[in-house]
């Protein structure tokens, strides 16, 4: 298929799809306008309405198994005492050389 046969084929679907008029030129459509939603202090302040979407947003939430809970808890409790360790010798090494420093 050549350059000219595909691009006549391209053009007889834009035209089949309304994009485009008889004459190969492009139609120009307004889109619909959307009205834009008012301000949340107009509409106020709806406490069910927000516990509804409150609920709606948990249900899409994926709670873990209890192997991954317990993974995820290990993980999490190797790391805070690998951290702590560093940090505390880190502590210790700088405390001895700031007292050898200022005797």
């Amino acid at each position: 298929m050549s350059m000219n046969e595909l691009n006549r084929a391209q053009k007889r679907l834009l035209q089949r799809q309304g994009t485009l008029d008889e004459e190969g030129a492009p139609v120009l459509r307004r889109e619909a306008r959307r009205p834009t939603p008012a301000p949340s202090q107009a509409r106020g302040f709806h406490p069910r309405q927000f516990l509804d979407e409150v609920v709606l947003e948990l249900r899409k939430v994926m709670r873990p198994k209890r192997p991954e809970l317990v993974n995820y808890a290990t993980v999490v409790f190797f790391t805070l005492a690998f951290l702590m360790a560093l940090v505390f010798g880190l502590d210790w090494v700088f405390s001895l050389g700031s007292g050898h420093l200022f005797r």
